[in-house]
């Protein structure tokens, strides 16, 4: 008998897998639950939470020759890139960092903070990530401050041209997302356990069937004992 022959005997069918899975169906569910506690104990008790809190400001131009409410939105729209990138420029975050005393660099506190304009109204949004509802607020707040301070004194083509339109307020929760850890979790769980089960069944070199038995040895099986299960009588 040749060695292609001996491999497609050992071939697994669809049949195999299904009882592979409900043999090692224990296993799965253990591996499933771990994982899912595992994830659910970091995201509830181990991760430090998130809060966003955020506030806007406007870029508008006003008309020099017309009244007060004439506003030039074509050089307006124009400037909303410099002025987005104007509030998070080191020298502005290095002041609000020595204004507030707080205990991070200027790149720490970019790398949380996050400004968003876009191309279709000439409001810029303002927002920032702490592990403090009253920490995010206040950045929030002092970074614009800093930022038209700046804008006014040394950039004349944004001289009292960004506006506050809002406060910002105590932010609220943001992260981590508890559920979809936790639903990751039973996820990655299933699926390590998945793999543990064929793992062991590949490392399993028992005979299933006995044409696998006569092909590999060349012998002739006589009889097969059948599976069945032994029912406890009461007397």
């Amino acid at each position: 008998m040749n060695e292609q022959q001996l491999e497609s005997t050992n071939e697994i069918s669809l049949l195999d897998l299904i009882k592979i899975l409900r043999s090692n169906m224990l296993l799965i569910i253990i591996a499933t639950l771990l994982f899912g506690l595992i994830a659910g104990a970091y995201a509830y008790f181990i991760a430090d939470p998130q809060y966003k809190s955020n506030a806007y400001v406007m870029v508008q131009v006003q008309v020099e020759s017309g009244t007060n409410d004439s506003f030039d939105l074509v050089n307006a729209q124009r400037l909303m890139a410099t002025a987005a990138d104007l509030i998070s420029m080191p020298i502005v975050l290095e002041k609000v960092v020595t204004d507030l005393n707080l205990s991070i660099s200027a790149a720490q506190l970019e790398s949380n903070l996050t400004v968003s304009s876009s191309t279709t109204s000439y409001f810029i949004n303002v927002s920032y990530l702490a592990g403090d509802p009253a920490d995010s607020k206040a950045i929030v707040n002092e970074v614009i401050d800093e930022a038209i301070a700046f804008a006014n004194a040394n950039v004349a083509i944004l001289e009292n041209n960004i506006i506050r339109t809002s406060t910002a307020k105590d932010g609220v929760y943001d992260s981590p997302n508890k559920v979809l850890y936790v639903v990751i979790g039973i996820i990655l769980g299933g699926i390590v356990g998945v793999g543990i089960a064929f793992v062991k069944e590949l490392f399993n070199n028992t005979f299933r069937t006995k044409d696998q038995l006569e092909q590999a040895f060349g012998i002739q099986v006589l009889g097969v004992i059948p599976e069945f299960e032994v029912k406890e009588t009461r007397v």
